[in-house]
């Protein structure tokens, strides 16, 4: 049986090269009960060629999945020993308590030569960071010494982000900003026959344009069948994007299936983009 070399922190050893390293690091203020601060190390496999875009995003979408009332508070690149890396600040509900961590992700060289991995270290308080535990928390990050770095090449993004499928609609009657977890969802939760009317705006996740095109139309009298459109790419510049038009909106309503918890997000969300 072909085995792997594997190096722990008391021992090393040899292990059936089938088996998946799930370690992880916790460090806890004390061994019984909850604990203001905690820090765990963790890491998880890429998918394919994931660059470090893909894997948050992706990591986001299973967190919102998973975690009860998910919410994404903030979504920022940023350096840990001189790779790239990207902060996540959010918190969800475990036991009726909310919990807030701040999550950096970074890439590092996997155990199989030619691989990656993604490296996750998490700082994590019930009921919300301290100052304290805020500082703590970037005296940690600060160093950090990571042992195995890509190399400049691997660190590029892939030329190509897949796209995310949410969708935002702006009302500037309502002065309210939706965001949908897809265009169906949106095309069947925004009225029709506001849409003809143009009193809606529709952009894509990355904030460009959207247009709507009616497959059916809108019924002429009051109470008739409602029409039904898709949404699409808008052809040139004629449009502004999302950045240029969140002024309009002083809120921000997620649907279910989105974890932006705030208009800060989204802000944060269109700088990536």
């Amino acid at each position: 049986m072909e085995t792997t070399h594997y190096d722990a922190h008391h021992a090393t050893f040899s292990l059936p090269s089938q088996l998946r390293d799930r370690t992880m690091h916790m460090f806890v203020l004390k061994d019984d009960g909850p604990s203001d601060f905690s820090f765990v190390v963790s890491h998880a496999d890429t998918q394919g060629e994931e660059d470090l875009a893909e894997f948050s995003d992706r990591l986001i979408k299973e967190m919102s999945r998973a975690l009860p009332k998910f919410l994404l508070r903030s979504m920022q690149e940023r350096q840990l020993d001189g790779s790239p890396a990207i902060e996540l600040t959010y918190s969800w509900r475990n036991n009726g308590i909310f919990m807030h961590q701040r999550q950096v992700v970074v890439l590092v060289q996997g155990d199989i030569p030619g691989s990656k991995q993604a490296m996750l270290m998490a700082g994590t308080c019930p009921n919300g960071f301290s100052e304290a535990w805020l500082e703590a928390f970037d005296h940690i990050l600060a160093s950090v010494k990571l042992r195995r770095p890509l190399d400049a090449q691997a660190q590029l993004p892939n030329p190509q982000k897949p796209d995310l499928p949410y969708v935002f609609a702006l009302s500037e009657r309502r002065r309210l900003l939706h965001a949908f977890p897809d265009q169906e969802s949106a095309c069947r939760r925004t009225d029709a026959r506001e849409v003809e009317r143009s009193t809606w705006e529709f952009f894509d996740a990355l904030g460009q344009p959207l247009q709507p095109r009616f497959t059916a139309p809108n019924a002429e009298w009051l109470y008739g069948q409602p029409g039904t459109y898709v949404l699409e790419p808008v052809r040139g510049n004629d449009m502004a994007p999302l950045g240029a038009r969140l002024h309009l909106a002083t809120a921000l309503e997620p649907h279910e299936g989105v974890p932006l918890a705030d208009m800060e997000a989204v802000r944060n969300l269109l700088e990536r983009g």
